[in-house]
């Protein structure tokens, strides 16, 4: 037996008894909810954990069951006890639109989603350091499904909203703040507004003209997503002199990319 087969059936084992240790856990949870109702808290927070389990070993649809379960117990509970219950089932909304999306049910997805983004808007007024970045991750995801389907106009005030909250994301994730910005500036400029869209594209490409100098691999490609974005944002505007500037940056690199929309 090979190496890579060796190392890939000792990783199929490990997921195996992972998953075997979380059915173990919930099926305790259980017994102690169906004696005690407080416990339903702990059953909906296991069905979490056992959802990331069975994804990770590539059991998706017994992922999205115990998320609906986790789910259903938090409609049961959200009206009565919304701080403890709202986060988790927030949560599990946002991790079965990310499974439906792997499953290309993007309309499902984005419906999932958009539940989570709800919930998240109002769990941030009690806690913001805790959620905004929760929010702003869900609110990106919005976008960029409603952008899959060409839906601009609605994808556009998502990417507002995340681009709002990722000037508040802590330093070390400059790379997600340039991507909210470029996001937003590119989808104004394709509706139309590139007057509006041009500063969030160029505070995009400021970042990354950054973030390139300490890791050119990592990098390049974004920041020569966001010049191209730029320079037809400026041509559309009539910059033409700053535009013909940024043709020229871009020849000077070397990238292979052509996907000129939002990325995410």
């Amino acid at each position: 037996m090979g190496r890579g087969r060796r190392w890939r059936r000792k990783r199929q084992d490990w997921l195996t008894r992972d998953v075997d240790n979380a059915e173990f856990t919930l099926r305790l949870t259980r017994w102690l909810a169906a004696r005690w109702s407080r416990h339903d808290f702990d059953v909906g927070s296991v069905l979490l954990d056992y959802a990331r389990r069975l994804t990770e070993a590539g059991r998706r649809e017994e992922a999205l069951t115990a998320l609906d379960e986790s789910i259903q117990i938090g409609n049961k509970h959200i009206q009565d006890k919304p701080l403890r219950y709202a986060p988790n089932m927030a949560a599990a909304l946002l991790t079965k639109a990310h499974l439906l999306a792997e499953l290309n049910r993007v309309d499902e997805a984005l419906s999932s989603v958009t539940g989570a983004v709800d919930i998240f808007r109002t769990l941030v007024p009690t806690d913001p350091e805790r959620f905004e970045p929760v929010l702003f991750a869900a609110l990106t995801s919005l976008g960029f499904w409603r952008h899959q389907r060409g839906d601009l106009d609605e994808a556009l005030p998502a990417f507002r909203d995340a681009a709002a909250l990722a000037r508040k994301l802590p330093r070390d994730r400059e790379g997600d703040q340039a991507m909210a910005l470029h996001n937003y500036g590119a989808v104004l400029h394709k509706v139309g507004r590139s007057e509006e869209g041009v500063p969030f594209i160029e505070q995009a490409v400021e970042i990354r003209r950054e973030l390139v100098k300490e890791d050119q691999s990592r990098y390049e490609r974004d920041l020569v997503l966001s010049l191209r974005n730029l320079e037809q944002a400026l041509s559309a505007v009539g910059r033409y002199v700053e535009a013909i500037e940024i043709v020229d940056e871009l020849s000077a690199r070397s990238s292979s990319e052509s996907d000129q929309g939002p990325v995410a």
